[in-house]
């Protein structure tokens, strides 16, 4: 039978989002973006306007108990309702699987991040399903105790089953015969591994044991996820993230270990964790591996503030119960587990096809980090509706669910498309949507970091991308940023010794530059000796001092070769950095936008000089 799902009245599938194929066209005739309304996407790092996570796509009885502990704790009902997903699928992992087709079967585990700055309930909402989960394995000491004797027992078994081993070896040598081959029952059962729900840390040794003694599956729960991936490379040589990948699927896998060979049945791994939106680029750095598209990625926003109660208690007996009746669903026989799947209905599946569908028409309109985390919106779909059925099922009691029936396919397909897929969209922006689109906002960053107004393609391809790319590659990435309406190149001037004049770009003020500063930068000099301005369209100080750098005792500095920051002095014509600038409230009555040198400024602010 499949099981009764109790949530409102699904609405049919929504025609597919004409925004998201609009996000990468536009007019052939008219440019997207310009000078004067450049591309803001790039430096987007806003969470912006997302949806809310749908209470009416879980069972009543589980819709209760999220609202009752997300009041308990003061977050949103986000915080407690999609760490509770994650979690639950873990339990049950490769003990049930959602099938599809007689060769499409997933596991139920599901990934999943919730992104928020620090303070903002992440911790407090996985709390509120992990108090549950640490009582169950709190519950599970007597079992696991039983174990371990029972594990002594073997120890002990093969060893006295050795001995006589080696003794009937040693008199079959002593009298010429062939000695006997050693028995199953001599072999050491190798060291005791108490099975676990969840850890928050380990290695690949470590999570190998475990899933030795746990075979279906076993859960990472952590409250921040970012040290987890960007270690993944650190000391292993990408060696990790090839274990982790393959954790998803929940496939065979030999973990090598020195001297041994950990075979596992299945490699199935649930995590579950909180990430910073500034910490997302730096776990995901690197070769685009599709690891981030394993991710369920929820952005909740920030929870307003309203009084607590006592309505939700520390272990709410209701997800305590529930969280047993998932953890009890594997089934061994002769020590290994037995594999069971659940279908979809004819209903469900056709549902499903039609999610297909919309999938496979909006993979056209992304491209890059959208595109992968897309190609697997519908095995989440498949996972989050068999976990839904069976969540379902441990909330009300009753017999098992034999199949995924159209309610759960349809709120699963919801939430992936309406939930899920937008909050990934807002973390994958801040990942970078393809490696131009980082390499873009790196540049873009450094910048306005470093308050350029104007950069050469040296000091981009040197300073702001750490000689990543070579030259040719900078160029194209900066001609790039031209199209967006962030830089324009400036016409090259030959330098008095000839060859080849560096390329150099103008910086749009709207980066963030303040306009003090290019209000001065765009003044005309008012003494006779002053160069023309550090900025513009036609012509730079670089190209007016004839492509030298100005010498410390000319005015210059050694702080930053970027000629793009100096600026000759309205007081002695010499080159100097732009940290000095005189502004009309420093000496009222002298005209706006004049700039000195440190000494000049000193010495007009002892003498009282009137530079006009």
């Amino acid at each position: 039978m499949t099981a009764k799902f109790r949530v409102a009245d699904l609405p049919p599938e929504a025609d597919a989002d004409l925004s998201v194929r609009a996000h990468n066209q536009h007019s052939a005739t008219q440019p997207l973006h310009s000078w004067d309304a450049p591309d803001w996407s790039i430096l987007d790092d806003r969470r912006g306007e997302l949806p809310d996570f749908q209470l009416d796509c879980l069972g009543k009885p589980l819709c209760a108990w999220v609202k009752r502990a997300a009041a308990g704790a003061g977050v949103t009902a986000a915080h407690v309702a999609v760490p509770a997903l994650g979690i639950a699928s873990s339990l049950i992992g490769m003990a049930r699987r959602a099938q599809a087709s007689s060769s499409w079967l997933e596991p139920m585990t599901c990934w999943v991040g919730i992104v928020g700055a620090s303070g903002t309930g992440k911790t407090p909402g996985i709390d509120a399903v992990k108090r549950a989960l640490a009582q169950i394995e709190r519950d599970n000491q007597s079992k696991v105790s039983k174990l371990q004797r029972e594990h002594e027992s073997k120890v002990e078994n093969a060893r006295a089953a050795r001995t006589h081993w080696k003794k009937q070896v040693e008199d079959a040598v002593e009298a010429g015969v062939p000695p006997p081959a050693m028995p199953e029952e001599a072999t050491d059962p190798g060291k005791f591994v108490a099975p676990r729900l969840y850890v928050s840390d380990g290695t690949i040794e470590r999570f190998g044991e475990l899933l030795q003694a746990r075979p279906q599956g076993i859960l990472r729960l952590t409250d921040e996820l970012s040290a987890m991936f960007m270690n993944m490379s650190r000391y292993s040589g990408g060696q990790d993230n090839e274990f982790w990948l393959e954790s998803w699927n929940g496939n065979s896998y030999n973990v090598e270990r020195i001297g041994r060979t950990l075979h596992l049945d299945h490699l199935l791994i649930g995590v579950v964790g909180g990430l910073q939106p500034d910490k997302l680029a730096k776990s995901f750095d690197g070769p685009a591996d599709g690891m981030y598209a394993r991710l369920l990625f929820s952005w909740p926003s920030e929870p307003t503030y309203h009084e607590l109660n006592n309505k939700a208690l520390e272990i709410d007996p209701d997800i305590l119960n529930a969280l047993k009746r998932l953890d009890g669903l594997a089934e061994f026989a002769d020590g290994r587990l037995v594999r069971r799947s659940i279908e979809l209905t004819k209903d469900a599946l056709a549902k499903f096809e039609q999610f297909r569908q919309f999938v496979h028409a909006e993979k056209e309109a992304v491209e890059g980090r959208d595109r992968e985390w897309l190609a697997k919106a519908p095995a989440h779909a498949l996972r989050l509706a068999g976990t839904l059925c069976l969540l379902d099922w441990a909330m009300l009691g009753g017999e098992q669910p034999t199949g995924v029936a159209v309610g759960p396919m349809a709120a699963a397909i919801r939430l992936v498309r309406d939930y899920f897929w937008p909050h990934a969209r807002a973390s994958l922006r801040q990942i970078g949507l393809t490696e131009r689109h980082v390499n873009a906002r790196r540049v873009l960053r450094w910048i306005r970091a470093r308050r350029k107004n104007e950069i050469s393609l040296e000091n981009v391809r040197r300073d702001a991308l750490g000689q990543k790319l070579d030259a040719e590659q900078t160029a194209a990435l900066l001609e790039m940023l031209g199209r967006f309406g962030w830089v324009r190149e400036l016409n090259a001037f030959s330098t008095p010794k000839g060859g080849r004049p560096p390329r150099r770009w103008q910086v749009n003020p709207q980066i963030g530059v303040p306009v003090a500063e290019t209000v001065q930068t765009a003044q005309t000099p008012l003494q006779p000796n002053s160069a023309v301005s550090a900025v513009s369209a036609s012509q730079s100080v670089f190209t007016a001092n004839g492509g030298a750098d100005p010498l410390p005792e000319q005015g210059g500095d050694d702080l930053d070769d970027d000629p793009g920051d100096l600026r000759r002095c309205d007081h002695c014509g010499r080159l100097g950095t732009m940290a000095y600038p005189l502004h009309p409230w420093d000496w009222p009555g002298r005209p706006d936008g004049i700039w000195l040198h440190t000494k000049c400024r000193h010495h007009q602010g002892r003498e009282g000089g009137d530079l006009t």
